[in-house]
């Protein structure tokens, strides 16, 4: 980054947002994170916050996010909370005239009927969405469609990222409304502790996932930042794992030695998610951390800290 900035961060307590404010504090810049002390839904404390930090630049991160589960059990809010919280964070960027954006979208709304092939940013908004998740992937997908006409009119810069699932420390473990990583992490983890002799997963784990650690993820955004790259970009590591693969991983770092069982009631999802990375990749990014190397290291963070998460 060329001079000082202020850079904003919505969703600043969460997991991307809380790791990449700590690298972002590495940098000659002064920083604000703000997490769900405001409500982005409503315009008028959305204008507020502009108006109190005159941010130069800011990620979007804030979201309702959650796994399966959540995504299926509470669609109308999914979806009204997400409109709502990036129509008035994007209305307030023209409105007080922020120089860049850098919006996180989902990988999970790319087209059901793409499932196998590899996904290209330019068919993101080319088809329907899986089912499990269409009203969170609507959401995101307006997100885009928002930025993109404003683009075209030349009233604002932003980049559009498409993340892989991201884990890592300062995940949301919550037993229910987690993403598969760290929901699956906790299960373990908590067997190991109890001794149990089983732990359950959900579904046939054949279903693919690329699986990016968020030091990885961090690093990409800044890298993006840096050279104020424009439009969508998919964020990935270009491998896919199965989560069957995924699971070996974590009981293997949580030390556990039981058995795992599959429960078939519950939803899979997108049968495989395989992102195309050339876009990333030609702007000098590459991902550090295997697969292995991340888990073990969000098994161990969990550890350290399961007394201040049991709750979430």
């Amino acid at each position: 980054m060329a001079k000082r900035e202020k850079i904003l961060i919505t969703g600043g307590t969460g997991l991307v947002g809380t790791n990449l404010f700590k690298r972002l504090r590495q940098e000659d810049n002064e920083v604000i994170a703000v997490g769900s002390q405001y409500d982005l839904r409503d315009p008028k404390v959305t204008d507020e916050l502009f108006k109190k930090t005159k941010p130069d630049v800011v990620f979007h991160l804030a979201a309702k996010v959650g796994g399966i589960f959540a995504n299926t059990t509470y669609k109308a809010a999914f979806y009204s909370d997400n409109v709502l919280i990036n129509t008035n964070l994007i209305n307030a960027c023209i409105i007080h005239k922020i120089q860049y954006v850098f919006a996180m979208g989902t990988g999970c709304a790319y087209p059901k009927r793409l499932e196998g092939d590899i996904l290209k940013e330019e068919t993101f908004l080319d088809g329907i969405p899986e089912t499990t998740n269409d009203a969170y992937a609507y959401a995101k997908r307006g997100m885009l469609v928002h930025l993109k006409a404003l683009a075209e009119q030349n009233l604002i810069r932003y980049c559009y990222c498409i993340p892989a699932n991201i884990y890592g420390p300062h995940d949301n473990f919550h037993p229910k409304n987690s993403h598969v990583v760290p929901g699956l992490i906790r299960r373990f983890c908590e067997a190991k502790e109890k001794r149990s002799n089983c732990v359950t997963m959900w579904g046939s784990g054949k279903a693919k996932r690329d699986f990016l650690f968020i030091e990885d993820c961090v690093e990409a955004m800044i890298t993006l930042l840096n050279c104020r790259f424009e439009g969508a970009v998919n964020v990935a590591t270009g491998e896919s794992t199965t989560i069957n693969e995924l699971v070996h991983e974590i009981k293997t770092a949580s030390g556990f030695s039981g058995s795992v069982e599959n429960d078939m009631s519950f939803p899979e999802g997108q049968t495989e998610r395989i992102f195309h990375i050339e876009k990333i990749k030609s702007i000098g990014w590459i991902p550090r951390y295997s697969l292995k190397k991340g888990i073990e290291a969000t098994v161990e963070w969990f550890f350290a800290n399961k007394e201040r998460i049991s709750e979430r």
